[in-house]
């Protein structure tokens, strides 16, 4: 499953170094005179990709989702799909770093 969450973690991870230029400038050029930029990069696209899975596992497993029928599951899942990639936005890849 590694394999198929690795153009999501790159999504995230490419997203996250946008939101260091345009508002972490400071920590994007700490990260670049360490050697560290890719590394950190790669494990924030590696946890927003997981708990971005986590999240989609739950929705799918929930019991309100699995009970319904195929097409309403399928709508369900898109849905949460959007909402799941909101929280993963939101909690790992826009959040301001602490000094």
């Amino acid at each position: 499953m590694q394999h198929a969450q690795e153009p999501k973690a790159k999504e995230y991870a490419q997203e996250h170094l946008r939101f260091l230029k345009e508002h972490r400038p400071d920590v994007l050029a700490e990260l670049r005179r360490s050697g560290d930029l890719n590394s950190y990069l790669s494990s924030v696209g590696e946890q927003a990709s997981d708990q971005f899975l986590t999240l989609m596992m739950q929705y799918k497993n929930s019991p309100e989702v699995s009970k319904l029928p195929y097409q309403d599951r399928a709508m369900s899942l898109q849905s949460r799909r959007h909402e799941a990639d909101e929280i993963v936005r939101h909690e790992l890849i826009h959040q301001p770093l602490e000094d």
